[in-house]
């Protein structure tokens, strides 16, 4: 069996190489550049290539995580990423009018690419209780049908682990073992 590899995907600034770092730790690897688009977002750095980590589970088994640049213009990225993932963690804002249609696209693309890939949809900014229900309501109504959602902070190494083993209880166990 191959080593299981998921993809972290979602909007510029979310929060993707955060949460990579969460889960692997200094041994994570980003392709950070100085952020020349600052009308799209105004954080300092962006993604322009795939952050690489590997996490260590409990039996002993590996997981390679990648997270994908949110920026358009790399939607070849993240279909080369696709091409190999058995799972994607979609991270967004609940709060941004934008989000459903943004988790829709990318819900699609992994349909698209990676039909049998397991897909957790990850609330990585504070959101109120109601908030967060009437997206995962309009996001199912969106998709045909319920799309696993769990509120995160993508800064808590624990957070992201409970996202892992909800990603890992979709999977086939002989894609993931963890």
């Amino acid at each position: 069996m191959s080593t299981p590899r998921i993809v972290l995907f979602g909007p510029m600034g979310i929060g993707k190489t955060t949460a990579l770092r969460s889960l692997c730790g200094e041994a994570a690897v980003d392709c950070d550049v100085p952020n020349l688009d600052i009308a799209s977002h105004e954080k300092a750095t962006t993604t322009v290539g795939a952050d690489f980590g590997i996490v260590h589970m409990e039996g002993g088994e590996e997981l390679h995580v990648y997270g994908a640049p949110g920026q358009d213009r790399f939607g070849f990225m993240r279909q080369w990423l696709l091409s190999f993932a058995v799972g994607a963690l979609v991270l967004l804002d609940a709060n941004d009018p934008t989000a459903l249609d943004q988790a829709a696209q990318t819900l699609a693309e992994v349909q698209k690419y990676a039909p049998d890939a397991a897909c957790v949809v990850l609330a990585a900014r504070p959101a109120s209780s109601g908030t967060l229900d009437r997206f995962a309501q309009q996001l199912a109504e969106r998709c045909g049908q319920p799309v696993p959602m769990l509120a995160v902070d993508v800064r808590e190494r624990t957070q992201m682990f409970d996202a892992l083993e909800l990603l890992a209880a979709l999977l086939p166990d002989e894609d993931f073992a963890g």
